[in-house]
């Protein structure tokens, strides 16, 4: 059988269509490193994630061209990252950095320090990311990458809003926007309309937050990118939980809750568990919330992800509260709180939300 065209597979994948690419793909008996690396790619693309590892990792075994294994490697690590694995994620990308600074190729050293900027970020260690961001920043400024800087921007706008810096995040996100605009790239504009939305709603700007989202709708659902689209649908619903629009949220949690579970992202699923029980407590329908926290804590103590361990505690604390397990509460309730100040995080402040 005839090799596939890699070029027409990089366009593909660069204009976000990576059906096309599977099908490319898909008859394909004898595949090399790069042609598992590229089909690995679009199932990323799809937002299938744990199926992306184990094809990435058929391509690893045969990659033996140092850019192929650092190409795969930095790939598997933010797989890793989006399903809560920051640890895993650090590791695979920090390995990447020390073959990158033993053959002096600085881009992959760029490339690998963002990875691990963005694992820290997701471990909750916000300077030390702040710090590798910055440098990669600074990187892609001096070589007019303004598709790596909106991205880091992104990054860091996600940061200041988990330091509780809202103007300075709010910034970032729109720094963001305007260079994905620049570029053209739709995705990354949509993925800074959400950055921008979550921001907002957590300094009490709703609409701002619900405008945003509806904004990164409308490209998402033009796409093939499921993660998008569930990331759009839980952040909407929580937007319109915050505008008592409870009815409302509750369809955009269900939509997200099928699209997250058919990719397995287990983490985000988390978070809309966690969103809609919220709702279920405000309509006083406290069993049914229960059960909703109950499964998100699962969730989240099986990954890294330390703000949705705090939220998911602080919440069922308060629904065991008005079940009258007191004591259950208060403890638990105290050592979310605990948790996050020993973190370094201002979560347990957002009660209000």
């Amino acid at each position: 059988m005839a090799k596939p065209d890699i070029d027409l597979i990089y366009e593909l994948l660069e204009m976000n269509e990576p059906e096309r690419v599977l099908a490319l793909l898909k008859n394909q008996r004898q595949k090399d490193a790069l042609t598992w690396f590229l089909q690995a790619e679009a199932e990323r693309q799809l937002g299938h994630f744990e199926t992306a590892l184990l094809t990435y990792a058929k391509g690893l075994k045969l990659a033996d061209v140092a850019e192929e294994r650092m190409d795969i490697l930095l790939a598997m690590a933010a797989c890793y990252r989006t399903l809560g694995h920051a640890a895993a994620a650090y590791e695979l990308s920090d390995e990447t950095l020390q073959m990158a600074r033993e053959l002096e190729m600085e881009d992959y050293e760029v490339r690998a320090m963002q990875e691990m900027g963005m694992a820290l970020r997701a471990w909750g260690r916000l300077e030390e990311a702040l710090e590798l961001l910055d440098t990669v920043l600074a990187a892609y400024t001096q070589d007019k990458d303004y598709a790596g800087m909106s991205f880091i921007h992104w990054a860091k706008g996600g940061i200041f809003r988990l330091q509780g810096q809202f103007e300075a995040g709010i910034a970032q996100f729109k720094k963001s926007i305007a260079l994905a605009k620049k570029t053209h790239d739709k995705i990354s504009e949509a993925y800074g309309y959400c950055g921008l939305a979550g921001i907002s709603r957590i300094c009490g700007k709703v609409e701002e937050c619900v405008k945003n989202y509806k904004l990164a709708e409308k490209i998402f659902k033009h796409t093939q990118d499921v993660f998008g689209n569930a990331y759009t649908h839980c952040g909407m619903a929580n937007g319109l939980r915050q505008q008592g629009k409870y009815a409302e949220a509750l369809r955009h949690y269900n939509v997200a809750d099928k699209l997250y579970s058919s990719i397995h992202d287990t983490v985000d699923l988390g978070f809309v568990k966690w969103g809609r029980a919220d709702v279920l407590r405000r309509q006083n329908k406290m069993e049914k919330a229960l059960a909703d926290l109950q499964e998100a804590r699962v969730l989240f103590d099986n990954s890294d992800e330390l703000r949705g361990q705090i939220l998911t505690k602080l919440s069922l604390a308060q629904v065991w509260y008005a079940l009258g397990r007191t004591e259950e509460a208060e403890q638990l309730y105290a050592a979310g709180v605990k948790q996050a100040q020993a973190e370094g995080l201002h979560t347990y402040l957002e009660s209000y939300t």
